[in-house]
């Protein structure tokens, strides 16, 4: 009978040393601490939005629920060998087009939008799982099939268009967009030629000018990229615009305080605990908090590109890279619209903008990530 060596902790290929400690640890720690962090930080940004404490509470409760379901869903996650799901990847990209079918079909309108369905008590937005789904799928397809072909390069795009399609119809543009950065990232890593991502890029340009001059936009999507080039000239979302900017701004340097009468408490801010809740927290904790938060941001996606660099299969690499696109494409669009730097979108910020299915799939995305890490570390590596 053979033996199998073991170090720190590790037990057998590819596979961590059996046991709850042996699981942690092969975790990444700062990946985890930051996640928590974050998390920590969305639940006072969430309760302090509340307009009375009523509310406060249940805003925190809500979140706090979306927590521990994205808990319930990534400790499997970060156990099961991640390198198996490559074998249902037909299942994984279904599953993404069938909850968006679904939504489209039969979902709830709200904001001049389709992205929501109601699971009995509970409402989902599809469009937050479909991104998490696709990546994998994504990733999956260009590690056994190189980009750089352009047979497989055209029939990736096929593979892509189809669930950018049901959310550009929801209409969710910004969703579509994360569809767009998330392939120009993992093909780009996965070994597409430069050439190719250009004449995408050109198409995606023209396609979009198109959409504007023919108006094949939602009025509201129109008022946003207005409101954008000149936020005094819109009633409604420049004046969002606006006050985010006031909010930013009086906070100063630490902020007015948590429980502070604010732009937002008198109601002079929209949307402060979901779209906008970057400039609601920072007026109370003002540049030096904000400025925290974005570090914060900094050092978890440093960390997940930090996952994708020690990755012992290109699966593990293109499935990072691509969870790291979608969060940083997340934090840029969404504060920097709150800075008027950007359109106005509905795409939340990670973490902090309240939304159980929002919370749910960033969690559940660290899982995947943490299994990633631990079986790097159990196949070699020890960083």
């Amino acid at each position: 009978m053979t033996s199998r060596s073991t170090t720190n902790g590790m037990a057998g290929r590819g596979r961590p040393a059996e046991g709850i400690f042996g699981w942690l640890r092969a975790m990444d720690p700062i990946l985890l601490l930051t996640s928590l962090a974050l998390t920590a930080f969305g639940m006072l940004a969430v309760y302090v939005s509340g307009a009375t404490p009523e509310e406060s509470y249940g805003l925190a409760f809500n979140q706090g629920l979306g927590f521990v379901a994205g808990l319930i869903g990534a400790v499997p996650l970060a156990i099961y060998d991640y390198r198996k799901l490559q074998k249902y990847l037909p299942w994984v990209y279904g599953a993404a087009v069938f909850m968006l079918l679904a939504v489209t079909i039969t979902g709830d309108s709200a904001g001049g939008a389709q992205r929501w369905i109601d699971i009995g008590p509970v409402q989902v937005q599809p469009s937050e799982f479909a991104k998490l789904l696709v990546v994998i799928a994504l990733a999956g397809y260009f590690a056994e099939n190189p980009p750089s072909e352009t047979k497989t390069f055209l029939k990736s795009l096929g593979f892509l268009g189809v669930p950018a399609a049901l959310v550009f119809a929801q209409p969710d543009l910004g969703t579509a967009l994360v569809f767009g950065a998330v392939f120009f990232t993992v093909s780009f890593i996965g070994g597409a030629k430069l050439y190719q991502l250009g004449l995408l890029a050109a198409s995606g340009l023209v396609a979009f000018a198109l959409a504007v001059k023919f108006q094949f936009l939602e009025e509201y999507q129109i008022a946003r990229l207005t409101a954008f080039m000149d936020p005094t000239g819109s009633t409604d979302v420049g004046y969002q615009v606006l006050q985010s900017k006031d909010a930013i701004g009086s906070g100063g340097l630490t902020g007015k305080g948590l429980d502070a009468t604010t732009l937002a408490k008198l109601g002079f801010l929209p949307e402060d605990h979901t779209d906008f809740i970057f400039s609601s927290l920072a007026e109370r904790i003002g540049f030096v908090g904000g400025a925290l938060l974005l570090v914060l941001f900094f050092v978890l996606i440093w960390r997940i590109l930090h996952v994708a660099t020690v990755s012992k299969d290109r699966f593990g690499v293109l499935i990072a890279v691509g969870v790291a696109t979608i969060f940083l494409f997340h934090v840029f669009v969404n504060v920097g619209m709150t800075m008027g730097m950007m359109p106005v979108t509905g795409i939340p910020l990670p973490f902090i903008s309240y939304g159980r299915s929002s919370l749910v799939v960033s969690v559940i995305s660290l899982g995947l990530l943490q299994g990633i890490a631990m079986r790097s570390k159990a196949e070699g590596y020890k960083g």
